[in-house]
């Protein structure tokens, strides 16, 4: 288990998103677990554009790059090894050997994105995926219920059978219903284990610690 999750690593596998999506997404995982992450280090990892790759993988590839608390953010489809056709492509996931996560923009997008509210869509089912991986390498489960936070939107680690919706169906019942804060459940566990506090005020810096990561 990690020992250090006071620090996370964002990696973007791909070149889909910008540098200053990225950090947007970095700010809004720093006021969902304010008291518990100080610190969002941006990165870019270097590998040949694919159309898909294996999930555990990934998450190995990541953690012997970069290691401790990382999540990767790829334009890749995400593959497992399920039998069920709709569990053999994932949007997010975490690999329980280590403390590392992956999230794949793939199936997130608009139809299109030719304005700027569709790719503010675009990047708020990107870091609400991410919340809710985020929230696994902290020990939080997923909420089968629908569990509701405050101002009714779904808890972040809300989970419907996507099975039942379809791909779809899953992105607009599930993804786009979360919201960005932990329902009552989740915050008194984030608060016990982790000193997790409701409000935040931290950024992540305005400048990108690797050179290669463009705007």
């Amino acid at each position: 288990m990690l020992n250090d999750r006071s620090r996370l690593n964002i990696v973007r596998v791909g070149n889909n998103i910008t540098y200053s999506s990225l950090r947007t997404i970095g700010n809004g995982i720093l006021e969902a677990f304010h008291g518990m992450i100080a610190a969002v280090e941006l990165a870019h990892h270097n590998a040949p554009s694919i159309d898909s790759i294996d999930a555990y993988l990934l998450t190995m590839i990541l953690h012997d790059e970069y290691g401790g608390h990382t999540l990767g953010i790829t334009d890749a489809d995400l593959k497992t090894n399920d039998d069920d056709e709709f569990y053999n492509s994932i949007f997010g996931g975490k690999n329980t050997k280590n403390d590392v996560a992956v999230v794949s923009t793939n199936k997130l997008s608009p139809k299109n994105i030719s304005t700027q509210s569709e790719y503010e869509l675009f990047i708020q089912r990107t870091l609400k995926v991410s919340l809710h991986e985020v929230g696994h390498n902290f020990g939080l489960a997923d909420h089968p219920s629908f569990r509701t936070a405050s101002g009714g939107a779904l808890c972040p680690m809300s989970r419907g059978e996507q099975n039942k919706f379809g791909t779809v169906g899953y992105v607009l019942a599930v993804i786009d219903g979360r919201g960005n804060k932990f329902c009552d459940e989740c915050a008194r566990f984030l608060e016990h284990l982790y000193g997790f506090r409701k409000t935040g005020t931290q950024t992540v810096d305005a400048e990108p610690g690797n050179p290669t990561l463009n705007s």
